[in-house]
């Protein structure tokens, strides 16, 4: 085997023209598959965080009601105890409140149904950023009641920054909730529905409006690592069991997203496949015509007296030797563009906007960095090379001495 082995290393680089195209080959297969694998799965996360990270979150915790029965009346109580339990449970980064509710939003002559979220500044913005997407005025200056509004729903009411919002409502327990805001800020939110609804109020001045004092609708769990949230979740759930709580991820929270990112998959699958389909023909023209070359080669080699078997055991060397060296040689052109992109995502244009804001994204295209996606292309790519090789393997079981050493 030894021998074998170094008859192969050899024969590579008898012909490196040879070697060099196949290889070639192999590193445009991997390339091509990663860089259009990543762009998917880099639109896939987009849309999930955009989404997860202004609306349910990750994980929430609620009271045993709130899930069947979302209002008011089956808002969360945290014992401060327990609050400090859950913040510090393991793969837990930090917590989120949020107090949640509809209430009738009045401009000078306009109304409209608004959504209002009583949140914590500076918890809200560690997770998604929310500052960053101010427009005008400033994110609640210390004030007594103050507000937030989309710029959609400012735009409805007519209202800007200096002027006063009126929310009527009904808060905790049957509680008339109303009360007269002075409009800071107004932000662009990302997800176009919420954009046309939302007010944000701190969380003390929602509790207040809505006399639902130390309550909040749900507390949002960041966990360490978004791909562990179902783990965290686990734990979670044994901590709070006995309090009467619940804990949701946000597949249970959001099974429309779920099924859009399913439907997603499935067609970008069916694309996967042709793509493999078309790479495996490009491999298997260039093993084949490396083949025909050297089939008088490997006449000459069995009529001296070289076994089929070893024969085949040469060039079954030889191709697994050129598959690798083309997958880490793939790889290793494709994470640096795949690197950059992900930090300087491709403009897509107004033409997109509308597009992409369905889905609660950006007129960007996203790379993922995902390091599955490396060793599963890679792995991928280097089995359809494998497969390929069968060809030139039958083809020197079956070869006809007489034949191949007259060409």
């Amino acid at each position: 085997m030894k021998v074998l082995s170094a008859l192969a290393w050899r024969n590579l680089w008898r012909s490196k023209r040879r070697t060099w195209i196949t290889i070639g080959s192999v590193v445009f297969a991997v390339m091509l598959s990663l860089l259009l694998e990543s762009m998917d799965r880099g639109s896939q996360e987009a849309m999930v965080r955009n989404v997860v990270q202004y609306s349910s979150g990750y994980l929430q915790v609620q009271d045993s009601l709130y899930f069947d029965e979302p209002g008011m009346d089956h808002s969360l109580y945290l014992e401060p105890e327990l609050e400090q339990v859950l913040g510090s449970a393991p793969g837990v980064a930090y917590t989120v409140p949020r107090l949640e509710a509809y209430a009738l939003a009045a401009g000078e002559s306009r109304t409209r149904v608004a959504y209002t979220q009583g949140i914590d500044v500076e918890a809200e913005h560690r997770f998604n950023g929310i500052k960053d997407r101010l427009r005008e005025g400033e994110f609640f200056s210390g004030r007594d009641a103050e507000v937030v509004l989309g710029s959609g729903l400012a735009q409805t009411l007519q209202v800007g920054i200096g002027d006063t919002l009126v929310l009527l409502g009904q808060g905790y327990q049957g509680m008339t909730a109303a009360g007269k805001f002075h409009v800071s800020g107004i932000l662009h939110h990302p997800v176009p529905d919420l954009n046309e609804v939302v007010v944000y109020l701190p969380l003390e001045q929602a509790q207040y409006l809505y006399s639902a004092y130390e309550l909040m609708s749900y507390l949002m769990v960041v966990p360490e690592y978004t791909t562990r949230h179902n783990q965290v979740a686990r734990e979670l759930s044994t901590l709070s069991s006995d309090a009467g709580l619940s804990v949701y991820t946000w597949e249970e929270l959001q099974p429309e997203l779920v099924r859009t990112v399913a439907f997603d998959r499935a067609g970008t699958l069916v694309f996967l496949l042709i793509l493999y389909a078309v790479i495996a023909f490009g491999i298997f023209g260039t093993v084949l015509t490396m083949t025909l070359e050297r089939e008088k080669e490997f006449g000459v080699l069995i009529s001296i007296g070289l076994h089929r078997w070893k024969l085949g055991a040469v060039i079954f060397m030889e191709t697994i030797l050129i598959n690798f060296t083309g997958v880490l040689i793939g790889l290793a052109l494709a994470l640096p563009i795949i690197l950059y992109f992900y930090h300087n995502p491709i403009p897509l244009g107004e033409e997109f906007g509308n597009l992409m804001a369905e889905y609660g994204m950006e007129a960007m295209l996203p790379f993922s960095m995902d390091p599955q996606l490396f060793w599963q292309q890679g792995i991928i790519i280097f089995c359809i090379s494998m497969v390929v090789v069968l060809y030139p393997l039958l083809r020197v079981l079956k070869l006809n001495v007489l034949d191949a050493a007259r060409k």
